[in-house]
């Protein structure tokens, strides 16, 4: 990881409640309560690009299917 000081800095308000929650999972985790955070951010953008691909992947699939039938009939 780059020098903390050379990195992008944020300011980011939290909801009540949800910085003791972030902190028990960095605690489990065996993570700051920074490294926590940005894990489970690249970790959401990395499942809705998943998401995305699953969704067009599951529309080919759904013609394709369309088209059998089709040519079933």
């Amino acid at each position: 990881m780059a020098d903390s000081h050379h990195q992008d800095k944020f300011v980011l308000r939290l909801p009540d409640g949800l910085r003791p929650s972030i902190n028990v999972q960095a605690r489990a985790n065996h993570r700051s309560m920074n490294g926590e955070m940005i894990f489970r951010l690249e970790r959401s953008l990395q499942l809705e690009e998943l998401y995305e691909n699953q969704r067009r992947l599951n529309t080919v699939l759904l013609q394709r299917i369309e088209e059998l039938e089709a040519r079933a009939c």
